[in-house]
């Protein structure tokens, strides 16, 4: 009696639950995948996973090609693990539908413009007197960013337990592609969330170790397209959105992190390659290409990459001429 074959989404589940077991949170992976799997069983019963089942699939997703070139580089790694158990199993060519990213240049604030927005923030006067918290807590959650280069949904899904201001310590429980990690915040961080801790619950009176952290007019959690209206709304306020031509992105605040920390590395003649790699831990990623993706070249990042190159050539060899 022939075993009958396994089904596609059950070799997903196991690929999964892999993948999580190594600590990885795998949210929207795992929905691609299953959505595949899906497809898979319906379409192509028993067979193995091949390069032409995956371009069928691809393609009957709507989106740009872009978006396709995504969903096939999450199939690829699917792919190269289950090869290991079913030797039929094609693995998609590299880049097959060219780039699974576009990188838009992102706009790399200066402390001016920081400043700028939050005191925008600070000036918010509301109609309604439930509404009457919303500027110290944008301007908080923007100086928050800034300072440390969270994700948006990291910082709004920060619970008062997740915030410890007597180590200075914030726990990221909701991180892209880690269970958790934590992030150390400076003295001045600190005190100014103390301040915030203080104006919110005279607001809104004491809070538990398990409300939000920063909290929408009515006490609850504040939605990410919410806090993107408001942040584009202060950066029209502040001038931004004219100076650059385009909508602004509250994103690109980690990317200024990113830029700073790395410029602050090469001032304090500090050697680059372990300040990328404290820079990776820091932000959370699992790779340094995810850290890589948010240096952009700015002119003064790249006159000290120049300074310093020019002084190390100019360094005589070990054993060469004087």
């Amino acid at each position: 009696m022939t075993r009958p074959a396994s089904t596609m989404i059950k070799k997903v589940e196991r690929y999964v639950i892999h993948r999580r077991s190594l600590g990885y949170v795998y949210e929207s992976e795992s929905r691609r995948l299953r959505s595949f799997a899906r497809y898979a069983d319906q379409y192509a019963p028993g067979q193995p996973l091949t390069i032409d089942l995956a371009i069928r699939w691809v393609t009957t997703s709507k989106g740009t090609r872009a978006y396709h070139a995504n969903l096939l580089h999450t199939l690829r790694t699917f792919a190269r693990y289950l090869i290991t158990f079913e030797p039929r199993t094609e693995i998609p060519p590299l880049r097959l539908l060219g780039p699974g990213h576009q990188r838009v240049p992102p706009h790399l604030y200066t402390s001016r413009e920081i400043a700028a927005l939050i005191h925008k923030s600070l000036m918010y006067r509301p109609y309604r007197q439930r509404d009457a918290h919303i500027g110290m807590r944008n301007a908080t959650l923007i100086g928050l960013l800034a300072c440390t280069g969270l994700r948006i949904g990291e910082a709004l899904a920060f619970q008062n337990r997740d915030v410890d201001l007597t180590h200075g310590i914030l726990t990221v429980r909701c991180s892209k592609n880690l269970p958790m990690r934590l992030v150390p915040i400076t003295p001045c961080a600190v005190d100014h969330l103390r301040r915030f801790v203080e104006a919110r619950d005279k607001h809104f009176g004491p809070s538990g170790d398990t409300e939000h952290f920063f909290r929408s007019p009515r006490g609850g959690h504040i939605g990410y397209r919410v806090m993107c209206t408001a942040f584009r709304r202060l950066c029209q306020q502040a001038g931004l959105l004219k100076a650059w031509g385009r909508h602004p992105r509250m994103h690109e605040l980690r990317h200024t992190f990113a830029c700073k920390h790395l410029l602050r590395a090469y001032r304090e003649n500090r050697n680059i390659d372990n300040a990328v790699h404290e820079l990776s831990i820091y932000l959370g990623h699992t790779g340094l290409a995810h850290t890589y993706w948010y240096l952009s070249a700015v002119p003064a990042l790249l006159e000290h990459c120049a300074n310093r190159f020019e002084a190390q050539t100019r360094q005589p060899r070990k054993g060469g001429r004087s």
